[in-house]
């Protein structure tokens, strides 16, 4: 049995997670405020060392420039070559210092290896206008890496005019070496700062949660005696002591008084419930033999019923058919009785031949007209009399069938009649056959394409009239389920099998392109009184699924969900090899 707590380690523990809860949030939301606090301080502290660089670096790109625009005018590059030589030992912060014509060539530069070559396309030499206008001031401009705390190399440009068109610019490159040191310093002191706010919370945090936890302790002990006093008194009742009350010794709280009292009266009450139950389960003992024996009296003449309602439908099938067959013939009958009495060689025959037959007899000579009919009439006479024989010789064929159809289904009809309760080996693939003989008619009214899969199947051992019933039962099921399709095509498939497995089964399988079901009908298809019928009884699942279960088989039913059709599967196992029929 599982163990839980006592409801003072679960007061205490609930406290105790409240706390826990409480005060971490608190310190950890308190946390986040200072987090963002030193994310917001050195964000200016490096906005501030970023802005330190560009102004110095402005002020000097923009005062060399200057003296570089007037070497341009007088065309002194030596004094150009020595003036950012002289700019880039200054400043140790600079890598690199050039001037660039229009063209991007270098003219002047630092290090005098790089003069005469090309230099990247400037940025400054392209945005800036090519004629400098009265209202128009130059601005220096920085081109900064990505990532300032990994270092680089941060550019400063400025174009230089000659007199009001655009000679070319001027470009310095600086190392954020030292940007880079300082940002990590900054943040070597935020870090350790921070570092000591979190101890100084954890410490506050810890004295904080020992504090309330001990006051938690203290206020839930008064309320868990009280508990104790109701969960001793409860026990003793339910062991069984229904003279057992609790005493309101020790109740510390109004509401646990009010709840002792409801208790201690609850419990007389069922003192006297339990009398009166002792007295009517007496009585109840006899009503639950005689109705258990009422119950398997109406389920015994419910199966009664159930087997004979199937022979019923089957009987009322091969009547049916019988009616189908039988009408055909009638109207056969009368429509050759009919061609014979009206028949031409019947009517006109004897009339056409008179002139003839007085010719013959008196001598009489003819003349060329009746001369000429005679010929005709005895021409033609031959092949009319084969027509007409022809004609009823088809019609009498056509009766002898359908009496041979009639012959067929009595004899089914006699065949499975004469199988009362006998268990014996039975073969699927022949039995399917006289199933689908007996249904015939009813699928050929429905005009419904019906495919056969009818392979040769071993021997099972089960009742062959249950088994045939089940088997109409589900044709029966499977074209009842295409009745409501309008325009649709209407498909039926029957196979018989062996399905391999540990151990063999034979299957029996009726696949329509019906209504199908869904999940939920799946669950309740074979249970008693259930039907997707608007008019069905919800017994003839149940029946068959009743009667492949006594034979040791399964029935399965699937369908992809409503509109796409469904599959019946019956299941029997392979009868052992060497068995007679008992």
């Amino acid at each position: 049995m599982l163990k839980r707590p006592t409801i003072s380690v679960y007061l205490i523990s609930m406290n105790m997670v409240l706390l826990g809860l409480l005060f971490p949030s608190f310190s950890y939301l308190l946390m986040q405020e200072v987090i963002h606090l030193r994310d917001t301080q050195l964000e200016r502290n490096i906005a501030t060392i970023r802005q330190s660089l560009a102004i110095r670096s402005a002020s000097l790109v923009r005062s060399t420039a200057l003296s570089a625009k007037e070497a341009v005018a007088g065309f002194d590059f030596t004094f150009l070559q020595n003036l950012l030589t002289e700019v880039n030992r200054d400043d140790p912060g600079i890598t690199s210092c050039m001037v660039l014509d229009i063209n991007n060539t270098v003219v002047a530069h630092s290090d005098h290896s790089q003069i005469g070559s090309t230099a990247p396309a400037s940025k400054i030499i392209a945005q800036a206008p090519a004629r400098a206008y009265a209202k128009y001031t130059p601005e220096v401009s920085f081109y900064w890496p990505e990532d300032i705390d990994a270092g680089g190399i941060m550019t400063a440009s400025f174009p230089i005019y000659s007199g009001d068109f655009l000679w070319g610019a001027i470009r310095c490159d600086y190392s954020l070496a030292e940007v880079s040191q300082q940002i990590d310093q900054a943040k070597d002191e935020w870090t350790l700062q921070l570092q000591q706010v979190k101890r100084y919370f954890l410490v506050l945090l810890t004295v904080f949660l020992s504090a309330g936890f001990a006051i938690a302790i203290l206020l839930t002990r008064s309320f868990v005696r009280t508990t104790h006093v109701l969960h001793r008194g409860v026990q003793q009742v339910a062991s069984g002591a229904l003279d057992q009350e609790i005493s309101e010794h020790g109740v510390v709280c109004e509401e646990f008084a009010g709840l002792v009292a409801a208790f201690n009266t609850m419990t007389g009450r069922l003192r006297d419930s339990q009398h009166q139950l002792e007295d009517y389960s007496r009585s109840l003992e006899g009503k639950v033999l005689e109705r258990t024996r009422d119950l398997e009296e109406a389920q015994r003449i419910m199966v009664q019923q159930a087997h004979e309602a199937g022979l019923a439908e089957m009987a009322v099938g091969v009547l049916h058919n019988i009616g189908n067959a039988i009408t055909p013939a009638q109207v056969a009958a009368t429509v050759l009785s009919n061609q014979l009495a009206d028949s031409p060689l019947r009517v006109r025959l004897e009339p056409s031949l008179k002139p003839l037959r007085e010719s013959l007899e008196g001598g009489r000579d003819l003349s060329p007209q009746e001369r000429q009919r005679s010929a005709a009439l005895l021409r033609h006479l031959p092949a009319s009399l084969n027509e007409e024989f022809d004609r009823a010789i088809r019609e009498l064929k056509d009766i002898r069938d359908k009496h041979h159809h009639i012959e067929t289904i009595i004899k089914l009809q006699m065949r499975y009649a004469q199988i009362t309760e006998h268990t014996g080996l039975v073969d699927t693939a022949q039995l399917a056959q006289d199933a689908i003989h007996i249904a015939a008619d009813a699928i050929a009214k429905r005009h419904i394409a019906l495919t056969l899969k009818l392979e040769e199947t071993p021997p099972v051992r089960t009742e062959k009239s249950k088994l045939l019933q089940v088997m109409i039962n589900l044709i029966k099921n499977g074209y009842e389920a295409m009745d409501d399709i309008q325009g649709g095509t209407r498909e039926m498939t029957i196979s018989t099998g062996v399905r391999r497995g540990a151990p063999d089964q034979v299957m029996f399988s009726v696949k329509d392109s019906g209504c199908g079901f869904t999940a939920e009908d799946k669950e309740q298809l074979f249970a008693f009184g259930y039907s997707t019928k608007e008019r069905g009884s919800g017994f003839g699942l149940h029946s068959c699924a009743n009667a492949i279960i006594a034979s040791h088989g399964t029935i399965e039913a699937v369908s992809r969900g409503p509109g796409y059709g469904a599959e019946f599967i019956v299941l029997l196992p392979v009868a052992e090899q060497g068995t007679d029929s008992r």
